[in-house]
């Protein structure tokens, strides 16, 4: 009975959400000044939002920007262009804040502001922080907008991963041969709970675990060694561009010796909407995982996809969210480029 009240809840969150809109679409239907939150991030693509601003020639009321504390030197490489921009589109109405990456930042970035509209630019938050961002945003009855930006071209670039594929002898060693390249992620990761989002466990119940796919399956592989499912299902990332759908048969690949005879959906990477409404199904068939078993969700997807993973969260409270993150970085081979910018309004879950 529980889970058909948080099914009626997730249709019903559907019901008010909207598809994510170009952001030069957007600021045309609405002219009125608004503010902008941000992370500081190593990617070009984390300068996207705001240089769509100042393309167009306008004026933020205020500008905050979350600074990461624990990788200052790591987030330099785009912080005099960002800290230009910022003087052109805020000037003398910016500040930066200190971002512990639990994105309880955003809560008092909310507080100094007294806009009509605001837009948190999600871009560069972690998925960690993306939670703690998104909790503080919904419940502070604000007006607010989800701005992100893409990039251009995604590591592993296309002739990276044809290289490795024409020289790789046994397929067995793949996901170690990735681990070495300096691509997203590096070694050491270590699993999280996210915080306000650790769900509940039913007594005597079995886990079984629901995962987005990385690249780097290291990450996977170390939150399925602490633990033995019952059952798992993996979620690879189909990107919504033509020209990168060759990363979803890599992703599978990378990852084939942790899948092994688990259920593999694919999902896009782009939509949040989209996602929910698919992990919805997932959740609520008949003889789903949720019905049989204490779900864990690991939040090893992208950005818009994390989205939707947060907002399942907060309908669904027993499902207990994870994560894993690296010892070390290598912010060179993330991206490359600023693609296009997007942004979108996020209903608030009931019971939030």
């Amino acid at each position: 009975m529980d889970q058909c009240f948080e099914y009626k809840i997730c249709l019903e969150f559907l019901s008010r959400s909207d598809d994510e809109q170009l952001l030069n679409t957007w600021r045309i239907k609405h002219p009125s000044p608004f503010s902008l939150i941000m992370a500081e991030g190593f990617e070009e693509r984390s300068l996207g939002v705001l240089k769509s601003i100042a393309s167009a020639g306008l004026k933020l009321e205020n500008l905050i920007i979350g600074r990461y504390t624990a990788d200052y030197d790591l987030n330099n490489k785009y912080r005099a262009a960002l800290e230009d921009l910022a003087s052109i589109v805020a000037p003398s109405k910016w500040k930066v804040m200190d971002n512990h990456n639990d994105g309880l930042w955003i809560n008092d970035a909310l507080n100094n502001l007294n806009s009509e509209t605001i837009i948190i630019d999600i871009t560069s938050m972690s998925n960690r922080s993306l939670f703690g961002g998104l909790d503080k945003a919904l419940i502070s009855g604000k007006n607010i907008f989800i701005g992100y930006s893409e990039a251009d071209i995604y590591w592993p670039r296309k002739a990276d991963w044809q290289e490795l594929e024409s020289n790789l002898e046994n397929a067995d060693k793949l996901a170690d041969i990735v681990e070495t390249k300096p691509w997203l992620f590096s070694y050491e990761h270590s699993v999280e709970l996210v915080l306000n989002h650790e769900g509940y466990d039913s007594g005597g119940s079995r886990r079984a675990l629901i995962a987005f796919l990385p690249f780097k399956s290291a990450r996977l592989g170390v939150i399925l060694d602490q633990e033995d499912f019952s059952e798992c299902l993996f979620i690879a990332g189909c990107p919504h561009l033509e020209d990168k759908r060759w990363r979803l048969d890599a992703l599978k690949k990378i990852n084939e010796s942790i899948i092994k005879n688990w259920s593999v959906v694919e999902m896009k990477t782009f939509g949040y909407r989209k996602t929910f409404e698919e992990m919805t199904k997932i959740l609520f068939a008949e003889d789903s995982l949720l019905d049989k078993y204490d779900i864990k969700l690991a939040i090893l997807g992208s950005k818009l996809q994390t989205v939707a993973c947060w907002a399942l969260s907060n309908i669904i409270p027993s499902i207990t969210v994870i994560t894993s993150t690296p010892a070390k970085y290598y912010p060179e081979a993330f991206s490359e480029g600023i693609g296009e910018s997007w942004i979108f309004k996020l209903p608030k879950p009931k019971g939030m």
